[in-house]
């Protein structure tokens, strides 16, 4: 009846009045609250006063701009620093130390977790829209006889 299509769309209003008052706001830069576990490791090669250099070899998603995470191996993968990806040149690339606990050595390690890919660029979504095509087309056709 006409009441209950009435109240059926307020509530729904109700809900999309709603649904973003839960969502936390995006910070400038979004840091975890813990290393993922599967973070690239890296070793560091030379550490200057404010710099640090390594090496990512078939890691090609590394670029300028990424915060990476100095840690200690000794003491179970403790913090010791944050840096930023300033750049590379032919030895590796060259982070800058942006804050820190403890002093960054060679005797520590990078991590630097991977950024996730876009829908729009996954494996799984495109093998998803084709076999889903595939299949709405073969059941369009035996609808139609």
């Amino acid at each position: 009846t006409r009441m209950q299509r009435t109240r059926c769309g307020l509530i729904a209003l109700l809900l999309l009045g709603t649904a973003g008052c839960h969502r936390r706001a995006p910070s400038a830069d979004p840091v975890p609250l813990r290393i993922a576990r599967d973070a690239a490791r890296f070793e560091i090669e030379s550490v200057d006063d404010s710099t640090a250099r390594f090496r990512s070899f078939e890691a090609r998603w590394i670029h300028p701009g990424m915060t990476v995470y100095a840690v200690d191996p000794t003491r179970r993968d403790a913090l010791v620093a944050r840096l930023r990806i300033v750049g590379a040149d032919s030895a590796g690339w060259h982070a800058l130390v942006t804050s820190q606990v403890t002093r960054v050595t060679t005797e520590h390690f990078l991590l630097a977790v991977q950024p996730a890919t876009p829908w729009y660029r996954a494996r799984r979504f495109w093998t998803g829209a084709v076999v889903g095509s595939v299949i709405g087309a073969a059941a369009a056709v035996v609808a139609k006889q």
